[in-house]
């Protein structure tokens, strides 16, 4: 966990699950969840398998599974990933990317 008074300039990599509740300036990067909590805010490159976003996201967000954006939570930039659930009440702006394999029809 990165905590509310924590402030990272740089690159966060991992391969274990993450909360962030403070700030990252740079990239995030784990094979595992991400969480970013509502106090959080994120000017960074983000990559992980499931992200559930609830503060601020600035910056392109590649999510290998489910990307979630809750109520109130901003995203700001290109997303990746096969599945999205952006609730009413958040805020994005910028490109869906969902590479996915379409199903043959015999």
């Amino acid at each position: 966990m990165i905590g509310p008074g924590t402030t990272i300039r740089g690159s966060v990599s991992g391969e274990e699950d993450l909360t962030v509740e403070g700030r990252i300036e740079g990239s995030v990067r784990t094979s595992k969840d991400l969480t970013v909590s509502k106090s959080a805010s994120l000017e960074a490159t983000v990559d992980a398998e499931n992200i559930e976003i609830n503060g601020s996201v600035t910056g392109d967000v590649t999510a290998g599974s489910t990307l979630t954006v809750a109520a109130g939570a901003s995203v700001v930039g290109d997303v990746t990933t096969p599945r999205i659930h952006i609730a009413d009440g958040a805020h994005f702006k910028g490109t869906v990317s969902m590479d996915f394999d379409v199903p043959s029809v015999d």
